[in-house]
């Protein structure tokens, strides 16, 4: 009978042990779910920066023609 009991209680123990590392593992996909929609956003608004800076061959500007900065 005590051999049982102690199974039971390595059990009990090995089990709550899963518990606490399901809700750990929860918790982490939690938070890189959040940072990943955070990157998310800020891939977005630099996409839409992008878009709004003006092209260089409208500026009347090249690389080719700009000075080196060591000039």
């Amino acid at each position: 009978m005590e051999d049982l009991v102690a199974r039971v209680d390595e059990l009990e123990s090995r089990e709550a042990f899963h518990e606490y590392t399901v809700e750990l593992l929860n918790e982490t996909i939690i938070s890189q779910q959040e940072t990943l929609d955070r990157l998310t956003r800020i891939s977005q608004q630099l996409i839409e920066k992008l878009k709004e800076m003006p092209k260089n061959e409208e500026q009347g500007w090249s690389p080719e023609e700009e000075i080196p900065p060591h000039y």
